[in-house]
């Protein structure tokens, strides 16, 4: 279960990964004082389709998907979310990959912001899991994507 205390985790300076809390979903309208309280992100990639939106000043872009195999209309746009996640944290801003628990989804677009700052997959799966937690990248499908895009590319996965 996700809570206050362990909502996001840094997995390297002003790089996240966060969850949603259980009443931070669209089914829960937003007050003008959620809308306006400071967030702790300046830009996010949102992965979990429930989950609320920031709420003022934060850049977030949205797609969201199962936590399951991806498909292949899902992985151009993850990769183009990664890409612009990484974009975002050069430039020096407090950046997260957001879903559900913050184990899946939002773990994958984070390993793939930093395959692109130089990791290996291994080497980024590592990192997320020992920042995060053991259980990050528990899908399978998701570690062999990872694995697969560090050696082909778009070529083979989409």
């Amino acid at each position: 279960m996700i809570t206050e205390t362990n909502l996001y985790s840094e997995i390297l300076p002003n790089l996240f990964i966060s969850g949603t809390l259980d009443g931070d979903t669209l089914d829960n309208p937003m007050s003008y004082s959620d809308l306006v309280q400071t967030a702790p992100f300046d830009s996010c990639a949102t992965l979990y389709g429930h989950a609320r939106p920031f709420g003022y000043y934060v850049r977030e872009q949205r797609f969201g998907i199962a936590d399951a195999e991806l498909d292949s209309r899902s992985i151009p746009e993850i990769v183009q979310l990664a890409d612009w996640l990484h974009s975002e944290w050069k430039l020096g801003k407090r950046v997260a990959g957001k879903c559900q628990q913050g184990w899946n989804r939002s773990s994958l677009v984070v390993a793939l912001v930093l395959m692109k700052d130089g990791m290996s997959a291994a080497e980024a799966i590592n990192l997320i899991r020992d920042r995060r937690s053991k259980n990050a990248l528990c899908n399978p499908h998701f570690v062999e994507f990872l694995l697969d895009y560090e050696t082909n590319g778009l070529e083979r996965v989409s």
